[in-house]
């Protein structure tokens, strides 16, 4: 299954705020990188190309409205959502020229809202977005002739680490049959979770020395 990932700066100094977004976020199929203040997050847009940028006005070292004014190049058609109290909203339609702002959310706002705004100013329409909590994770064994017993890793672990998958996947093989080899056979939907190539290679890792076998002999075979 394709999708397309979206790459998101998120630029809060409060840590409250910026966990829940991030957590939202992450819940669909964005990347986040988040930053706690101006300068900060000037810096990563020196570094990397985002989709959309989410930033707070009032943060330490230099407010989002002076960064505006100083989006690197390379991120300079990035659209730009402020997130702002009320009593700033004003300051931000006034001040914030930039043809980058498309759209300013004030706080405390609703996920939908947040949402819709998102996909505005992205240029996409809502099925473009995959629900991760849509698909939910499972283990179950498996069994093939060619390759004997294995698991089969269904849906997406978008709030497990590798360590919790591996805990899932030995309760379901428990005791490995003799020759000492298996197979993990991996659903389309593993890859919604960010980073997934890097967390299947962990789990492979944990899997090897907790049966202590080489980390050859787990195949790992991707469902079409």
């Amino acid at each position: 299954m394709k999708y397309q990932s979206y790459r998101v700066l998120v630029a809060e100094d409060d840590e409250t705020t910026a966990e829940l977004l991030q957590r939202f976020l992450e819940q669909y199929n964005f990347e986040v990188d988040h930053v706690v203040d101006g300068m900060a997050a000037e810096l990563k847009l020196r570094k990397e190309v985002y989709d959309l940028i989410l930033l707070d006005n009032r943060m330490p070292v230099m407010t989002g409205l002076r960064l505006v004014n100083r989006i690197p190049d390379r991120n300079r058609q990035t659209p730009i959502i402020f997130l702002t109290a009320s009593n700033e909203k004003e300051d931000i339609v006034n001040a914030a020229s930039s043809k980058q702002l498309a759209a300013y959310i004030i706080k405390p706002f609703q996920p939908d809202q947040l949402l819709d705004r998102i996909c505005k100013a992205i240029g996409i329409q809502s099925n473009q977005l995959v629900n991760k909590r849509s698909f939910p994770f499972t283990v179950e064994l498996a069994q093939k002739v060619s390759y004997g017993v294995g698991a089969k890793l269904n849906g997406c672990p978008y709030n497990k680490n590798a360590e919790r998958i591996v805990q899932e996947v030995a309760f379901v093989l428990k005791e490995l049959p003799e020759p000492r080899k298996f197979f993990l056979e991996i659903g389309p939907q593993f890859y919604f979770r960010k980073n997934a190539k890097e967390i299947l290679s962990s789990v492979v890792t944990r899997l090897a020395s907790k049966y202590e076998i080489p980390e050859e002999d787990i195949l790992v075979i991707d469902q079409p």
